[in-house]
């Protein structure tokens, strides 16, 4: 690996400018911040002078992860059209906090009934049509994720990739294992598709569920993953994507990924 700067995710209990503060304590190059909850935009743009201040006060940087309930591939025109006004103004607001990457889901919550994969494939295509082009427009990179509940998981990936070169990836580890990729086979995706990847949720589970874990707390082998990065000499964001505030856990996951480097 030549570098991984390394974040986590704040928490939507977690208040922005002592988590930041924290976070350049221990070292942390980035915080991840999702737009919901408490940090939905509309809550947000108030504050957006203060929270880009906080982030240069203290030397951290920012990745910002817009917000996955909006449907951008809802069978209907008029619903995916006013997610991508959501979407993009949430990269607009990245742009503001200083940010230079953007992560959003290439999904679909279509009626599994009443809609095939081709045709929510399509109903994604239109979203990502506008929304990879926005996103470089404003200097930002769209690090697409894969997800586990439709159509674009980890195995599906590489036909996004192709179809949207103007596009990057976050790799996110737990979504792989759930959607059946074995830890070698994360780390043969990785060794291919590594200049495509520009981002990773490192993240660990025990089971089938998505529990988001630090490294080392969960059931996955990231030894593939790790030897993968450096040998193709790596270099990118990972944030650990962990569901809690406990900074002292956060820490924990911190000090496991770094004995991999």
């Amino acid at each position: 690996m030549r570098s991984l700067d390394l974040g986590f995710t704040l928490g939507l209990e977690m208040s922005f400018e002592p988590t930041v503060r924290w976070a350049t304590s221990e070292g942390f190059d980035f915080v991840e911040l999702l737009l919901d909850g408490p940090y939905a935009r509309q809550r947000v743009e108030p504050r957006v002078a203060e929270m880009a201040n906080a982030l240069d006060e203290h030397g951290v940087g920012i990745v910002v992860h817009l917000p996955f309930n909006p449907d951008p591939g809802s069978p209907f025109a008029p619903v995916r059209e006013g997610v991508v006004t959501e979407l993009v103004a949430g990269m607009d607001l990245a742009v503001e906090l200083g940010a230079t990457t953007v992560v959003f889901h290439p999904s679909s919550d279509a009626w599994r009934l009443g809609w095939d994969d081709a045709e929510t494939k399509e109903f994604v295509h239109d979203s990502l049509d506008a929304l990879v082009p926005a996103a470089r427009e404003r200097g930002l990179d769209p690090c697409l994720e894969n997800i586990v509940s439709s159509y674009y998981d980890a195995t599906t990936f590489p036909e996004l990739l192709e179809r949207y070169p103007e596009a990057s990836m976050t790799f996110d580890t737990s979504h792989a294992h759930l959607a059946g990729m074995t830890a070698d086979e994360m780390g043969e995706f990785l060794r291919e598709h590594a200049d495509r990847v520009h981002h990773l949720h490192l993240v660990d589970t025990r089971g089938d569920t998505d529990e988001h874990l630090p490294v080392g707390m969960g059931r996955l082998d990231f030894d593939p993953v790790f030897d993968a990065l450096r040998a193709v000499e790596w270099d990118g964001t990972a944030t650990l994507e962990i569901g809690t505030s406990d900074h002292d856990i956060i820490a924990v996951g911190k000090g496991r990924v770094e004995a991999y480097e």
